[in-house]
């Protein structure tokens, strides 16, 4: 009878349990429309307990009472069940609880808009915000897709006709199509858009399951199982009918978790685990976010990025110095003891991190993050009243490439390169209430590597109201300048087809040469000796240069003038560009020839992303360098905009290629570890398929 107390004891622990948890998990699996005894699988479960435990005391007192040793045999068997029964029931609540906590803190830390409250699973919500989060992303891809493909078919199907309707020419007409090759680019779009549909379906089918099959026919299982577990003739059926329940309610919805946490692994590498002392974390993302500046002499000066760190700089006696640095009510100071003696230093926390967030002080300003560009709170306008030395310039240490090794990399002109805007007050007009989209300016002319106009060239959205517009306009306040410490808008170069941008200048003329006799007398202007004026306004991007081919390690072209060892593509090169030392079938090949580009900076394609900057500046440090903590700091359809590297072709086909992994391969990976874990734990709670007598029933 002992044994039958403890049951009972157990018991009254499970519905603790169930009264403590109910709150974090209970609400959720409630919402099925069940009969409240079938919904609430807690109830279910204690009742079929208490009604084993009934019948094995009266097994117990048959036993003892008639003395017959097998019923008491069995009761004692019974009861060994009845009491794993109790233990798996209250390991159930607990694990269901902890993980429903561990999300819920995962969320918290992370930043994200994902409902954990008012009693709802946190498991639950996590896995549909991680599925909507795809579902959104293709959806909007395949809108997109789909109107590209509208204006695809429109092209396409525009013809032109000529018709004479006279009787001298007996009204002949004719019909035709100049740009019938859109019917390729609607193929592709419509092919393009039948992956997103399977993509969305695949999606929403991961996403009906979370929702409508783990947390409300779940339930129903693990009850049906905890009853069926509960007798000695149902015991296999209810251990795998529990295994079931458990792999559908809180191990398929946690894999979606891991999936999450896991991706962006998947997506770049190993280098997504590396921290910030990682030497694939270059050391101009280590730079940190400042509380003061030290002016040492240097440009940058000596920068403090934390509290602890001011403080350790200015000990004992100079704390006040410290203390009036943090608060914000000592602009800067000069200590006359200590390692900075007689040196300036200046508090960044003159602003305070309420009104300009440490995050928002780089630059180029971090117009990505929305705490940056919260004109409410007038987040923008209190950053340009930051110090200048406070602001962090993420400038990229580039080595001058070595042309012999590989000059490729030597090949793009800084005429190419953009002009970022490192310049930290731009409060000029209403350039700070501006879209940061719209403040771009191209480069037009050149003296020397200097743009000698800019042309606004903003690129404001379609459809946006009146409000928008006048936004993207007051980008027209932005300066811009030629020193990027001086711009608060990026100036590009132009850009384009050179054969636009070139008009005039025949291509075997696109060549920069300090000797212009080596090019052909049609380049040149007779009366003036100086080049045609269309091959001077050909801007630089579309010449090669003539000490770049010359670099490049072709013996069998030595004896060909580097001017002539080109290769063109709409125009037919002079005889002495293809004959003599210059023979193309057999002295200097097309393959060791130099293209003239065809687009207007396209030798600049294979340079690192930050030496397409001038002054190079690292804008992949988040890619880099893995935040501090180990949580998710962006929602799951974020990932697709990274570790495309690899991926070649038009945007739409990389767009639905990223999407594969997260819509195919990852939910076959969760099913497969789900169906793994159903089978362990049915064998560890006595469950088996092979219910013996089965097969005599039919």
């Amino acid at each position: 009878m002992k044994k039958i107390a403890f049951v009972f004891l157990l018991l009254a622990a499970a519905a603790f349990a169930a009264t403590e948890f109910e709150q974090s998990f209970g609400s959720q699996t409630g919402k099925s429309g069940l009969p409240e005894i079938f919904r609430d699988w807690r109830l279910l479960s204690v009742l079929a307990i208490l009604t084993s435990v009934i019948l094995i005391g009266i097994g117990y007192a048959v036993g003892i009472g008639l003395e017959m040793p097998e019923i008491k045999a069995w009761a004692s068997n019974e009861l060994v069940q009845a009491f794993a029964n109790v233990l798996i029931i209250i390991t159930l609540m607990a694990t269901i609880a902890i993980l429903d906590l561990v999300a819920e803190e995962m969320v918290q830390y992370s930043g994200l808009a994902i409902p954990c409250t008012g009693g709802q699973s946190c498991l639950g919500n996590v896995s549909v915000a991680y599925l909507q989060s795809y579902i959104d992303v293709a959806s909007d891809d395949a809108k997109a897709v789909a109107i590209n493909s509208i204006d695809a078919a429109g092209w396409a199907n525009r013809r032109f006709g000529l018709y004479c309707l006279t009787i001298l020419c007996a009204q002949i007409g004719t019909s035709f199509s100049v740009v019938g090759h859109y019917m390729l680019d609607q193929d592709r779009y419509m092919i393009v858009f039948e992956y997103y549909a399977n993509l969305i379906a695949s999606l929403e089918a991961q996403k009906f399951f979370v929702t409508h099959i783990s947390f409300n026919v779940g339930p129903l299982l693990l009850a049906a199982g905890i009853v069926a577990r509960t007798f000695f003739f149902t015991r296999k059926i209810g251990g795998l009918l529990i295994a079931v329940a458990a792999g559908i309610m809180f191990f398929f919805p946690g894999m979606y978790v891991f999936d999450w946490l896991t991706l962006n692994t998947a997506l770049t590498g190993d280098k997504a685990n590396e921290d910030a002392s990682s030497p694939l974390c270059p050391e101009e993302c280590k730079s940190p976010h400042a509380w003061a500046v030290i002016e040492d002499g240097s440009t940058e000066g000596i920068k403090l990025g934390s509290m602890k760190m001011v403080y350790d700089a200015f000990p004992n006696s100079q704390a006040a110095i410290a203390t009036g640095i943090i608060d914000g009510s000592v602009a800067n100071d000069v200590p006359n003891d200590g390692p900075y003696n007689g040196m300036n230093v200046i508090s960044c926390m003159v602003v305070s991190d309420a009104a300009c967030p440490l995050s928002c002080r780089e630059l180029p300003y971090p117009t990505s993050l929305t705490q940056c560009v919260n004109l409410t709170a007038n987040v923008p306008q209190n950053c340009a009243t930051l110090p200048d030395k406070c602001w962090v310039r993420r400038l990229a240490t580039v080595t001058e490439p070595d042309a012999e090794a590989d000059p490729v990399l030597s090949m793009c002109p800084r005429e190419c390169k953009v002009i970022p805007p490192l310049e930290g007050n731009c409060d000029t007009g209403s350039c700070l209430s501006s879209r940061t989209d719209c403040r771009v300016y191209k480069r037009i002319g050149y003296s020397g590597n200097d743009a000698t106009d800019f042309e606004w060239a903003p690129n404001p959205p379609e459809g946006v109201d009146a409000d928008q517009l006048a936004r993207c306009v007051a980008a027209e306040d932005c300066p811009v300048s030629n020193d990027a410490y001086q711009s608060c808008s990026y100036a590009i170069p132009e850009t384009g087809s050179c054969v636009e941008l070139c008009t005039g200048c025949p291509e075997i003329c696109r060549v920069t040469t300090e000797n212009i006799n080596n090019l052909p007398s049609q380049c040149i202007n007779s009366s003036s000796s100086q080049l045609q004026v269309p091959c001077q306004q050909c801007p630089v991007g579309c010449k090669v240069n003539a000490t770049y081919i010359e670099e490049l390690d072709t013996p069998e072209c030595s004896g060909c003038l580097a001017e002539r060892r080109i290769v063109t593509y709409g125009e037919t090169m002079p005889e002495d560009y293809l004959n003599g030392s210059c023979d193309i079938n057999t002295n200097c090949k097309a393959e060791d020839r130099v293209p003239i580009p065809r687009n207007s900076c396209e030798q600049c394609l294979f340079s690192e992303e930050s030496e397409m900057f001038e002054p190079p500046i690292q804008t992949a440090c988040n890619d880099m360098c893995r935040p501090t903590d180990d949580v998710p700091v962006k929602g799951a359809g974020a990932y697709t905009g990274i570790g495309g590297e690899g991926l070649v072709g038009p945007t739409e086909v990389q767009n639905v290629s990223k999407l594969m992994l997260p819509a195919y391969v990852l939910p076959l990976f969760n099913i497969a570890a789900t169906l793994i874990f159903i089978k362990g734990l049915s064998t560890i709670l006595g469950g088996d398929i092979d219910i013996p007598g089965i097969s005599k029933v039919f």
